[in-house]
């Protein structure tokens, strides 16, 4: 069966998440590059960051008479919705694209997500270091230009094709079966982050409801963190020492429970609450309620 995949890359214009000024996208069919597509977007926020234009040159003035997100999104969103996309850093990549549409009014489309640097991660754990440039450089790639979205789309492109060498895996679907490894997926009211790549070279085979999971805890728990971290081990879940957009559940101690829950004050609650109203895919639970998940 063959398999049709987005690589994807985009710059951003200054610290507003929002500020999407650049976007290359190669799309795959069974490892062969059947289509590109590059663009420059004018955001809404224009504010200039010396930062980001020593990262990506785009100038402020190139934008002025470049296309909105908005009409941009017209043209591209055939290659993202309803399917598997794929860049270097997805979550970052994605949680800007979410902040575009959000800015534009554009419903999220349905899709699944993987992400070349948790890959590298899993299959080349020997490397020290993951760049889109040090990866080309690992394999023997060509990199036309670092920081242009299209180029760094087809190195991330070339990239993915190496590793689905490397793992003798004939599709991306199959490698991540194979390593369990659950892709993201986003639709119109939920997100669900891939694994981060720190976890990917430790990922294990699924074989409990909480395995290859991120769980954060906060308030008085009866349960001792030495029991916490050795409990986590034994099922192969990952310790997550703040709520952030891999946190699957955060569980909440028993004592003073309601306090914590219901109080408006404990900053992991809030912003347990602040990702799930963002339809992330996260649960706030009882230190009861996780010591019975363990059980299972």
């Amino acid at each position: 069966m063959s398999e049709r995949i987005t690589v994807f890359d985009i710059e951003v214009l200054n610290g507003d998440p929002a500020s999407v000024c650049s976007i290359g996208i190669v799309e795959l069919l069974d490892r062969q590059i059947v289509n590109t597509y590059y663009s420059l977007i004018r955001p809404k926020n224009l504010s200039f960051d010396v930062y980001r234009y020593n990262v990506h040159h785009i100038r402020i003035q190139d934008l002025k008479k470049a296309p909105s997100f908005k009409e941009v999104w017209q043209e591209i969103a055939v290659y993202f919705d309803h399917r598997v996309v794929v860049s270097h850093d997805v979550q970052g990549d994605m949680a800007a694209l979410r902040a575009a549409m959000k800015r534009n009014k554009i419903a999220y489309p349905s899709l699944q997500m993987s992400c070349t640097n948790v890959l590298a991660h899993l299959l080349e754990p020997q490397l020290e270091k993951y760049s889109v440039t040090d990866l080309c450089q690992y394999y023997g790639i060509p990199m036309a230009q670092a920081h242009h979205a299209l180029a760094d789309a087809q190195a991330c492109a070339n990239i993915l094709i190496k590793l689905l060498e490397k793992a003798h895996m004939p599709s991306l679907t199959v490698l991540h079966e194979a390593y369990h490894i659950a892709f993201g997926e986003m639709h119109a009211n939920y997100y669900r982050n891939i694994i981060s790549p720190e976890h990917a070279a430790s990922v294990s085979p699924q074989k409990h409801a909480l395995t290859n999971l991120s769980i954060a805890f906060t308030g008085n728990l009866l349960t001792s963190k030495e029991d916490l971290h050795r409990q986590l081990d034994q099922v192969k879940a990952y310790y997550n020492r703040e709520v952030n957009s891999h946190t699957s559940y955060l569980v909440i101690g028993s004592l003073g429970y309601r306090k914590v829950r219901y109080g408006k004050e404990n900053r992991k609650v809030l912003k347990a609450i602040a990702l799930q109203k963002e339809g992330q895919d996260l649960q706030i639970i009882h230190e009861k309620e996780y010591l019975q998940l363990l059980k299972k």
